[in-house]
Parts: C-alpha cells; structure tokens; sequence
C-alpha cells in the first residue's frame, strides 16, 4: 500500500478571483477553503460558469488568484495571493492538467506528446517509451499511438492527453471535463483510470464534470454554484 494514503497533498485557503472593478466587477471565485488527500478522487460539479474551471486553473497554477493560500505537499506555493515558489517547476514535477480541450503539440504523435513530459525531465528514451506504451494501451490507444494528432478523433486526442497528464505520476490531477468527448465505456474507463491511478500512487484527483455515469467512481462530491464550493459528502466508493 502507498504510505501517502489519507495524506493532505493539497490545502487551500480562502482562494478567490475577481475581475475587473467597480461596474465590471466579477467574483468568479468567492473565498474558498478545503483539502485533497492522496488516494482520492473528487469530483466537482455546477453549472457552467459557476467557477469550477476558475478553481482549477487557480490550482492549477495557470490562473492567478487574487486572495488566498495554496499548498502542495505541505510547501506553500502561493501565499496571500502572491506566488513564492517556480510556479512553472511545481507544475512540472507535482501536477497533471487535462483540459478540456486535448491541446496536443500538433507535430508530434500521441506516444511523442506523451513521451516529452518524461524526456524534459530527463527520463531516458527507452524508459519514457516503454512507460507511455503501456499507459497508452491501458486507455485503449495500442493501435492509435503513431498517429498525429490531426489524424485522432476529438475522444482519441483526450485519451492521449489524460496520458500526458499522468505519465509522471503527479502528487495532483487536476481534469477539467476530461469524458465529455467519450462515449459511456470509455469514460468509465477513463474514471477508473484515475480511481487506481491515485490508490496506487498517492495521488489527489479532482475532476470537473457534469458527467453522472461515473460518480460512483470518485470518493467524494463537491458542488460549486455562483462561485461558492460546497460540500456534498462522500460516496460510497470512499476508501476508509
């Protein structure tokens, strides 16, 4: 068992956005405060533009907040708003992101884009081959991964770029709609993916969705409406 199970791997707090000011003025994130554990998946739920993408573009290290403190791994991150670290080293080494769209580098082919995440971190060929074939034919891409990105179908392309995002073993994935492109088995699929992908490696997995096929998969259910995040409880799936 992965002696990081049940720890804190992400703490934020009183995390906020605002746009623009006086008239224009837009609290897209309200002060928001909770913890990831390693080991879980959770899932984030809320209407469009209730600030669920705002929350994970803020963790995700992409979106700066206005207000508020981040935490990975028990090191701050952000404090008070400001950043106090090499945000782009910690996206690196501690984070996956799968957006919404799959954002392949259109040059290379699904194993390449996969591939040069190991490769930046100087993980030797033959090991961030072998190592992005095998994540690669887990998510029923074996007979695809040769293929540019032009060539792949819009649920092909989200497949590669989950294995992008996971191929480094991240303290946090962060998923931003990641099977609203794929049909009901592939998208269980995918959400069993993460499931044992956080059990056996110690990692926190957040999901934005709207998809209700597969919430029997995640440990636990947050719910955002008009920027404010709120608990809905945990699942029956919920390791103890």
């Amino acid at each position: 068992m992965n002696e990081r199970l049940g720890k804190i791997v992400l703490h934020v707090e009183g995390l906020s956005k605002v746009y623009g000011e006086g008239p224009t003025r837009l609290e897209a994130l309200k002060p928001t405060t909770f913890d990831a554990v390693a080991g879980e998946v959770v899932a984030i739920l809320g209407p469009s533009g209730s600030g669920k993408s705002t929350l994970l573009t803020i963790i995700g290290l992409i979106n700066p907040p206005t207000t508020g403190s981040l935490m990975i791994n028990g090191d701050d991150v952000i404090k008070n708003g400001q950043e106090v670290v090499n945000l782009t080293t910690v996206r690196r080494q501690q984070l996956g992101y799968v957006f919404q769209r799959s954002n392949l580098i259109p040059f290379l082919n699904g194993e390449e884009n996969v591939r040069l995440a190991l490769e930046i971190d100087g993980v030797p060929a033959r090991e961030s081959r072998d190592r992005a074939r095998a994540l690669l034919d887990s998510l029923g891409m074996g007979g695809r991964m040769k293929a540019m990105p032009s060539k792949l179908s819009g649920g092909e392309q989200q497949r590669v770029a989950i294995a992008r995002a996971m191929i480094h073993q991240p303290s946090i994935v962060l998923a931003d709609e990641p099977t609203a492109a794929l049909d009901s088995s592939r998208g269980r699929q995918v959400m069993e993916l993460f499931r044992d992908s956080a059990h056996a490696n110690g990692a926190a997995v957040l999901v934005v969705t709207h998809d209700h096929r597969t919430l029997d998969l995640v440990d636990r259910v947050l719910e955002m409406e008009d920027g404010v995040l709120a608990e809905k409880g945990h699942t029956a799936n919920t390791r103890q």
